[in-house]
């Protein structure tokens, strides 16, 4: 039995499956070659789509250096006291420097209730919680404190927010506040809100302190008042040059925590014509007489006028304190100086910090140029709304105030945008020094940019020489690469070496780099902002380090920087500038980059014809592939049937030789 075989099955005691396997090793030779055929040239398709999105990255960096979002028009907003002032700048903002005084941050209200028991219960009933002209209303069907300040923050979501402080162990306190700040958006509590309000410690009943001046009724103050410079009304009260007057409160109030508003302007007056000469006689000439070439003239007439001296210019006043605050004793402190403008302008000021208990408030104009109209004047305690005033309150609302250039404006909230184009104000707190906000080109921005240009600008050379060249070395002067990227760029050694395409990219990106551009300055080379290729070794006159010399660009930060705060405008254009100002930029490293570059990505572009002619061409080598390898089936069945047969007939033979001899010996 040991010298049973199956023809065809590769159990072959005469060794046809190793003849079989060696014809067909001799035949695999064709296919081999083109299957490594078809991996070079998806190796090289692999390789082109690869560069091709590194190159687009070098494109769309080079074209950000100048297109309309280049990072030369950015701004940012640098704050000399971020506590008081920050600020955000946009695209639009202008350079500039402002100094603001942010007198008063905007807040909103925010009310502590006193100490309750942890067991307090909110009895059920319908809650009104009013925030300016907008209202929450909760439908409480009663519960605990800290049930009771969740519904309210579900309720109120961008208007009223409850929570819940443990003060003890066995006390606990309700914090309710408002999310809008601004005077208009004061809380209010309405229905059984307000019963609860005043059960639970947040407010008290208190008897208005606000009290409205009269502006009919000036009176004098310092001397007569003169009608014919202070003229009352209903609604307005004038002072001209040189007259004052003063309204007086119904009662002295004390000071504390009340506030003084006036509403006023500022009206130009017309300036008084330069006198003139009077007119005098008018006299004729008395001529001439002429006698052989000798010419007499006549005398001038005498009137015996003096000649005319103008009157002494009147004296000119620029005094803008003109509002003061009268103490019942008679004492008054002046008031800020109001701001010179023909719209109506709002002063507001805390009355204690001038005196502890006012009576009245003066007017006095001494300005020669300016008329004061006061619209309105009125006494009130911020903290009061309806009659009721917050017992424990931990901000109580009220508008932003700040002055910039001379002007005292006033927000309902700390973030300001519509104040300076393009500028967004963030208020912090207030301040008695004013805040130097400076707007200025966003240099980092810039030098991100530029780094990020000339590390893709570095890639591209790096994947050139890699794709172009067969030397390892070249891998590792890469210091930047990972394994990985180390591993693939040396499968890829050389897998380009014979298309000259890259080389001429080469070639035109150095030549780009290197020459020099018009852009209105003296900076006409990217060296001259630290931006080269240095390939002299340390120590100079010492030869040439051949690593550097592949196109690799160095920067040399200090100088970048340095150049940027010196020569902004000018680096701008040297990397893109319209030449004939015809506002299409033509000229500049970054156009002269992305325009080398854009035929080589763009659709249908060399690149694009490249990979096309590749697919075309791994799609013959496919089918050329797959017919050697229909080939190559057809034969190694062809060997193996031969063999077969062959097989089985040896074995006949030795069947029939062995049947011959057992006959012989029978």
């Amino acid at each position: 039995m040991s010298d049973f075989s199956i023809p065809g099955t590769g159990s072959s005691k005469y060794g046809t499956d190793k003849l079989v396997e060696g014809l067909m090793k001799v035949a695999r030779v064709p296919r081999d070659r083109a299957a490594k055929e078809l991996k070079a040239s998806q190796d090289q398709k692999s390789a082109w789509i690869e560069f091709n999105q590194k190159l687009g990255n070098l494109r769309n960096d080079a074209r950000n250096l100048y297109s309309f979002q280049n990072p030369f028009m950015s701004r940012v907003a640098k704050s000399s006291n971020e506590e008081t002032l920050t600020a955000t700048a946009t695209r639009e903002a202008m350079e500039q420097t402002r100094p603001i005084l942010v007198k008063q941050a905007a807040a909103a209200d925010r009310y502590l209730s006193s100490d309750l028991s942890k067991d307090y219960k909110v009895p059920a009933g319908s809650f009104v919680f009013g925030v300016g002209d907008k209202t929450v209303e909760l439908n409480y069907g009663g519960g605990s404190l800290q049930d009771f300040a969740d519904s309210i923050s579900r309720k109120g979501r961008d208007l009223l927010r409850a929570s819940v402080v443990t003060v003890t162990p066995d006390t606990k306190a309700i914090v309710i506040e408002s999310l809008q700040s601004g005077i208009k958006n004061r809380l209010v509590f309405q229905k059984d809100a307000e019963k609860f309000a005043v059960d639970a410690g947040l407010l008290d009943r208190v008897s208005t302190r606000a009290k409205s001046l009269d502006m009919g009724k000036p009176l004098a103050w310092e001397g007569k008042l003169d009608a014919s410079l202070v003229k009352g009304g209903k609604d307005l009260l004038s002072v001209l040059s040189g007259g004052q007057a003063r309204l007086n409160l119904d009662s002295s109030v004390k000071s504390q925590g009340l506030v003084l508003e006036l509403h006023y302007r500022l009206i130009p007056l017309p300036e008084n014509p330069l006198p003139q000469p009077p007119p005098g006689p008018s006299l004729k000439n008395v001529g001439k007489v002429s006698y052989e070439g000798i010419v007499v003239e006549g005398a001038s007439s005498e009137t015996g006028l003096l000649p005319w001296t103008p009157p002494p210019q009147p004296l000119h006043v620029d005094d803008k304190t003109m509002a003061f605050v009268i103490g019942p004793d008679g004492s008054y402190r002046a008031l800020p100086a109001l701001v010179d403008s023909a719209e109506t302008q709002t002063m507001t000021v805390a009355i204690d910090a001038y005196l502890p208990e006012i009576s009245a408030i003066a007017l006095r104009d001494k300005d020669t140029s300016r008329r004061l109209e006061l619209v309105s004047a009125r006494v009130y305690d911020p903290a009061e709304t309806g009659g009721f005033k917050p017992k424990r309150p931990i901000s109580t609302a009220h508008d932003a105030i700040l002055t910039m250039d001379g002007i005292e404006v006033t927000r309902p909230k700390n973030e300001i945008s519509d104040l300076i184009p393009g500028v967004t104000l963030n208020l912090k707190s207030a301040n008695d020094k004013p805040v130097n906000l400076r707007i200025e080109p966003d240099r980092k921005a810039v030098k991100d940019a530029l780094i990020a240009f000339v590390g893709n600008y570095n890639r591209i050379m790096a994947q050139v020489n890699i794709l172009t060249r067969s030397d390892e070395s070249l891998i590792q002067e890469i210091t930047y690469f990972t394994d990985e990227e180390k591993k693939a760029a040396k499968e890829r050694l050389g897998l380009l070496q014979n298309d000259s395409t890259l080389t001429m990219l080469r070639t035109s990106l150095q030549s780009a780099m290197m020459n020099p551009y018009e852009g209105g300055g003296d900076i006409r080379l990217l060296a001259q902002i630290g931006i080269s290729t240095d390939s002299q070794k340390a120590g100079g006159g010492q030869g040439y380090d051949a690593t550097k010399m592949r196109g690799y660009l160095e920067i040399e930060e200090g100088t970048l920087d340095k150049v940027l705060g010196s020569s902004f405008e000018i680096v701008k254009k040297l990397f893109g500038n319209d030449s004939d100002g015809d506002l299409i930029v033509d000229s500049g490293v970054g156009w002269k980059v992305e325009s080398i570059v854009r035929p080589y990505v763009e659709t249908a572009g060399i690149i694009s014809i490249k990979t096309g002619t590749i697919d075309r061409q791994i799609s013959l080598e496919k089918r050329s592939l797959e017919s050697l390898d229909k080939q190559l089936a057809d034969k190694e069945a062809e060997l193996k049937s031969k063999y077969a047969v062959m097989e089985g007939t040896v074995n006949q033979m030795n069947s029939s030789s062995s049947a011959i001899d057992n006959l012989g010996k029978q």
